[in-house]
């Protein structure tokens, strides 16, 4: 909602890469949390750009229009967007910026940005080195990542850097539009790889739901992935990260400047494991990788 008198109003607008209303879920209760009321204190409005990357500029500048009072962009190229799209109001970004190199100074920021990272590409090194303890026997992975997201270079280097020490072939796919998703997926019946890695920006539900169709292992950083039937998801804590975005996001609504707002980087990680995609796969968990993990969905 859109009020006509924002003076009575903060107004936080949310940017996402794609569709990921766990995020904004959060983010309103974090922000509620703090003591802000939709409606009364504080207004939202909420821009989506679903899988076509190509429109996230566009949803950028039309929220900048709005003359809103903070953006708050999930994921490298909803931040890129957004950084295109004002070099004065303020930005709170989670996701895939600092691997990126496009932010600034960490503890003084310089310019208009500032969030909190979510391990960003070391993330995918962990996710290979799970793939080798869940599955010992396995030489080839697959990993399928997203052309036009920025992140896709740093995601894909560490995989490789990853890949190598464990003595494991890796294939990168580039993925360029969310067609491509499927065929790509098809064409890896003739020549399986042991399993395959999904970059949190392409349509990880899709992903998975292919990978599992094939009878592929599939794991992915992204938080919910396993949620939606992948093997396991080895992810920042969420909620650690929306209360830093809903506390920064907070204070500059109060008056508080970038330069006072430092980088932070995830210093919490947790293991998703989907034991019902295990026995569908007929993969026995080893009992080390099950402790680890901080969530088994059953």
């Amino acid at each position: 909602m859109i009020c006509s008198s924002l003076k009575r109003f903060r107004f936080m607008s949310v940017l996402l890469e794609r569709t990921q209303p766990y995020y904004v879920r959060v983010s309103g209760e974090q922000v509620t949390d703090l003591g802000w009321i939709e409606g009364k204190t504080i207004d939202y409005a909420y821009r989506s750009a679903g899988s076509d990357l190509s429109r996230i500029d566009g949803l950028a500048a039309e929220l900048v229009g709005l003359e809103v009072d903070v953006l708050v962009a999930y994921f490298t190229p909803a931040i890129n967007a957004a950084r295109k799209a004002t070099t004065t109001i303020p930005i709170v970004f989670t996701g895939g910026a600092i691997d990126s190199g496009i932010v600034g100074n960490f503890a003084h920021p310089t310019g208009n940005i500032t969030g909190v990272g979510r391990g960003g590409a070391s993330l995918a090194g962990k996710e290979v080195q799970l793939i080798h303890d869940v599955l010992p026997s396995a030489r080839r992975i697959v990993a399928f990542c997203n052309a036009p997201d920025p992140f896709s270079v740093p995601f894909r280097r560490q995989l490789e850097k990853a890949a190598s020490a464990q003595g494991l072939g890796l294939e990168a796919i580039m993925i360029h539009a969310p067609s491509e998703l499927q065929p790509a997926f098809e064409k890896l019946a003739s020549h399986r790889p042991d399993a395959v890695i999904v970059q949190p920006s392409l349509s990880i539900k899709d992903a998975a739901r292919l990978a599992l169709a094939l009878r592929l292992p599939a794991v992915s950083p992204a938080p919910e992935f396993a949620e939606v039937g992948g093997l396991f998801a080895n992810h920042a804590d969420e909620a650690d990260i929306e209360r830093t975005v809903a506390s920064y996001t907070s204070r500059i609504l109060k008056g508080a400047k970038i330069a006072d707002l430092p980088l932070q980087e995830a210093s919490r990680f947790k293991l998703v494991i989907n034991l019902k995609t295990a026995h569908a796969l007929g993969i026995t968990l080893p009992p080390l990788v099950l402790a680890q993990a901080d969530h088994v969905l059953e």
